[in-house]
């Protein structure tokens, strides 16, 4: 017998099935497997994959569009014109009312600037907000803590931003008494005592009157500044003697001097007394501004008051902006977010700013275009820009690249 070749033996077709009928073959390797026994191949079909995505692409940007997260986003906010009038109870009033005095109507503006703050209680923000904040030249992202801590609640947030507004008010008109020579003093009223001096010395109420220290001269206090210079001369621990006017009567208080804080950067030592600061005078101004808190439109109000107080026009008819804290004693004190002021101060269409010569390092490279931004430190620089702005002659003004030159 001679060699075998093994060939594949065809199938045949079933007992009883046509010759032509199909006949079953193993699959190869990279054939499709059925579903079962006589059903079809199962296919991937690529749109349902799509589908999937797409359907989480709707739920991440529904949870970035209304989950809150801990961030807060500063824009420019409203601006109001200090000079001019606001609605109050569906009738115009002005924003400054002053009483005791002659005063002057007032051409063009001084504008007081605003932040527009989101993402505090009571205001959240999302990541869809904070994605189009990331993209706007005139907004900035905080962390909430650096702004309004989450155990802080709106109503609490409420009061601190209206007890500042109020305080803020009140040194304005001290300071704008004190520039134009309609007073010339200051009442020096214990509102609270701090911790340290919980020794019950002083009362609520008392006004200063004169300190002696422990072998030294009496001082009569006249200012605040005056209060403030003198602390500096007496050393933490001495002895003195403060007389204080009490329910009609003049009282004299022994006590020892605390010292400062070791951050607070001041010198000599302090009282430990909270002070209400007002002008000796009966010259009085009331604000028809609400809901607005803080303490920045200190300077503005005070510009607003001498301007009302003073004859002539102190802008010149001009549009001028501006911020800044205030004290008693007329020291203007750099604020948060001034970026976001110059810009809304320039939607509002005024050309001119005045900021705090502190906050000169915030100020530069975000000036708006087309807007002069000057540098004031105190009430009567601020006083002197103003009129300079209204005269066309800033030859004698301070810009903030002046300041950060120096």
């Amino acid at each position: 017998m001679g060699p075998v070749t093994e060939h594949p033996v065809p199938a045949l077709p079933a007992p009883g099935a046509p010759a032509n009928a199909p006949t079953a073959v193993a699959p190869d390797a990279g054939a499709a497997p059925e579903a079962a026994a006589g059903g079809r191949p199962r296919i991937a079909h690529p749109w349902r994959w799509l589908l999937a995505w797409v359907a989480l692409g709707i739920l991440a940007f529904i949870a970035a569009a209304t989950i809150p997260v801990p961030k807060v986003i500063e824009s420019p906010g409203r601006t109001w014109n200090v000079l001019g009038t606001v609605q109050s109870e569906g009738q115009s009033t002005d924003l400054i009312s002053v009483s005791g005095a002659e005063t002057y109507h007032a051409q063009g503006a001084l504008r007081m600037t605003t932040v527009a703050v989101s993402g505090c209680p009571g205001y959240p923000v999302t990541a869809l907000d904070v994605i189009h904040a990331w993209f706007d030249s005139d907004e900035v992202v905080l962390d909430r803590d650096q702004v309004c801590p989450e155990s802080v609640t709106a109503e609490q947030q409420h009061k601190v931003e209206q007890a500042q507004m109020t305080s803020s008010q009140d040194a304005a008109v001290t300071a704008a008494l004190m520039e134009t020579g309609l007073a010339d003093s200051m009442v020096l009223t214990v509102r609270g005592t701090t911790q340290e001096r919980g020794d019950g010395v002083f009362k609520a109420g008392d006004v200063i009157r004169t300190i002696t220290p422990a072998g030294g001269q009496t001082t009569t206090l006249t200012t605040y500044a005056q209060l403030q210079e003198l602390m500096t001369t007496i050393v933490p621990g001495a002895q003195v003697q403060v007389v204080v006017s009490r329910d009609g009567r003049d009282i004299t208080l022994a006590m020892t001097t605390l010292a400062p804080g070791r951050d607070s950067g001041r010198e000599g030592s302090l009282l430990g007394v909270m002070l209400d600061v007002r002008a000796k005078s009966d010259v009085n101004a009331t604000f028809s501004l609400s809901d607005v808190g803080g303490p920045s439109a200190g300077s503005m109000f005070a510009l607003g008051i001498v301007d009302k107080i003073t004859p002539g026009d102190l802008t010149g008819g001009k549009d001028i902006a501006g911020t800044g804290t205030i004290s008693s004693d007329g020291t203007i004190g750099p604020i948060g977010g001034i970026a976001q002021k110059m810009a809304g101060a320039s939607n509002a269409g005024s050309r001119y700013f005045l900021a705090p010569a502190s906050n000169c390092g915030d100020v530069l490279g975000h000036e708006p275009e087309g807007m002069e931004v000057y540098a004031v430190s105190n009430l009567h620089e601020a006083v002197r820009a103003v009129e300079g702005i209204a005269a066309d002659d800033a030859s004698s003004l301070t810009t903030c690249q002046a300041v950060a030159s120096r």
